[in-house]
């Protein structure tokens, strides 16, 4: 790779910087914090960020590992296919100290592990297969009346409802679809606007994701230029064979599953940075999507993941913990997680 980090001593706290040829080309400076706070200028970063930002300050330098995990960080997103295994590669990371996994896991992110060489069009296209592949075993889990563990069978098992027989048909030629060697996100893409044109007769100019993937543009290429997904076109069709029947419906199932999730790792990730005992999130909400084994089960692993607490990790596991809790909070809606500030008290404590 030409493309470099700058060494750590001339690097911001909350930014990073890459130099591709240092003979001819000044560095780019990347903003951490993007996802989080739609700004670049960290005058307007909230008092959470401007203490983050101290803690890494206090560390000294910070290994290339630590960088790169702070880097893939910044690019979180929870409209990505990942989401929310993302949460737990990044845990995993952190705990090992060492960034084992170069995915990408955000619709916004700005390009910095690009610009060194990683997301490379192999790795790419590895994940997408990746993904496919967790959403056949969780439709074939479906089919077959098992109870969902993870996340994403969760999200399956949420989306579709009880078992009918038309749902069973659609799902087995969704199978089918994906496990063919020709597999195109136009393929699916077909498959699954034929379902939603049957539910919805205006499907088309629902606004909102994932039913706004069916008008990207170039949605035949292997990745469209709006960012939309293979998951994204799989979840629209999941959301309309459950027969929602209503835009509001499908929106707020959509929220739901991701509101639930943030709201039970941020919970988990705060009980580890407080090391306390962690309380089901289901004894906060009435969750459709997660179970109490369920959240037991996602926070001990990721404590686990996290391991034994020091400073790089707890810095690291705070920026975790803020990125989660504030990603894409630009939409400026209430959310769930704001009727609980006790999933993420450990700010109000913070060094």
């Amino acid at each position: 790779m030409s493309a470099k980090l700058v060494a750590y001593e001339y690097v911001p706290s909350g930014f990073e910087m890459v130099i591709n040829n240092p003979d001819v080309e000044m560095g780019k400076v990347w903003n951490l914090w993007w996802n989080v706070k739609l700004t670049d200028d960290p005058e307007a970063w909230d008092s959470e960020i401007k203490s983050i930002n101290k803690m890494q300050a206090k560390l000294g330098k910070l290994t290339e590992d630590q960088r790169l995990i702070r880097a893939q960080m910044a690019e979180f997103c929870r409209l990505n296919p990942l989401f929310p295994e993302s949460i737990d590669i990044l845990c995993k990371e952190i705990g090992d100290g060492h960034f084992s996994k170069p995915v990408r896991m955000g619709c916004e992110g700005r390009g910095l592990l690009n610009s060194l060489g990683y997301n490379d069009p192999q790795s790419l296209n590895d994940q997408k297969k990746a993904v496919l592949t967790e959403y056949v075993v969780s439709l074939k889990k479906w089919l077959a009346q098992g109870l969902p563990e993870r996340p994403i069978e969760s999200k399956v098992s949420g989306f579709l409802g009880q078992s009918t027989n038309s749902k069973k048909v659609f799902v087995e030629e969704l199978v089918s679809v994906i496990a063919s060697e020709e597999l195109s996100i136009f393929s699916l893409k077909k498959l699954s606007e034929n379902e939603c044109r049957e539910a919805l007769s205006k499907f088309e100019a629902l606004s909102f994701r994932p039913f706004n993937c069916f008008r990207c543009e170039g949605s035949a290429a292997p990745t469209p230029n709006c960012q939309c997904s293979y998951a994204m076109i799989l979840d629209a069709g999941l959301l309309c064979v459950g027969s929602f029947g209503e835009e509001k419906s499908m929106l707020d199932e959509t929220r739901r599953f991701v509101e639930e999730n943030i709201l039970a790792y941020s919970s988990a990730i705060n009980s580890w940075l407080k090391e306390a005992p962690q309380k089901p999130v289901t004894s906060l909400i009435d969750a459709r999507y997660m179970t109490r084994d369920n959240a037991l089960g996602l926070a001990d692993r990721v404590h686990s993941y996290l391991g034994k607490k020091d400073e790089a990790k707890e810095w690291l596991t705070a920026c975790l913990l803020k990125t989660v809790k504030d990603n894409q909070r630009w939409h400026k809606r209430t959310e769930m997680i704001d009727n609980f500030p006790e999933a993420t008290s450990w700010f109000e404590e913070m060094p």
